[in-house]
């Protein structure tokens, strides 16, 4: 006769944590909020959207690449 161990469970409690800082941006969204700056500062006249993308996305591309540097020059 195989034994069945009993086994305990505890309560499910809910605990609410409040968070310490907002999520971080996706990076997408960094780049697209960047492009919309790009259009902004030229009055959203002419220009090209897909060249304020790619420009944004350098920027952001270059932005990132950068912080883990400066993160481990700390130590």
């Amino acid at each position: 006769m195989a034994s069945t161990a009993q086994v305990s469970k505890a309560p499910k409690t809910t605990t609410t944590r409040a968070r310490s800082s907002a999520p971080k941006p996706s990076r997408e969204h960094m780049i697209a909020e960047a492009a919309y700056y790009r259009a902004e500062k030229r009055g959203f006249a002419g220009g090209d959207q897909m060249r304020d993308w790619l420009d944004a996305e350098a920027e952001i591309n270059q932005t990132l690449i950068r912080k883990p540097r400066k993160a481990a020059a700390k130590k």
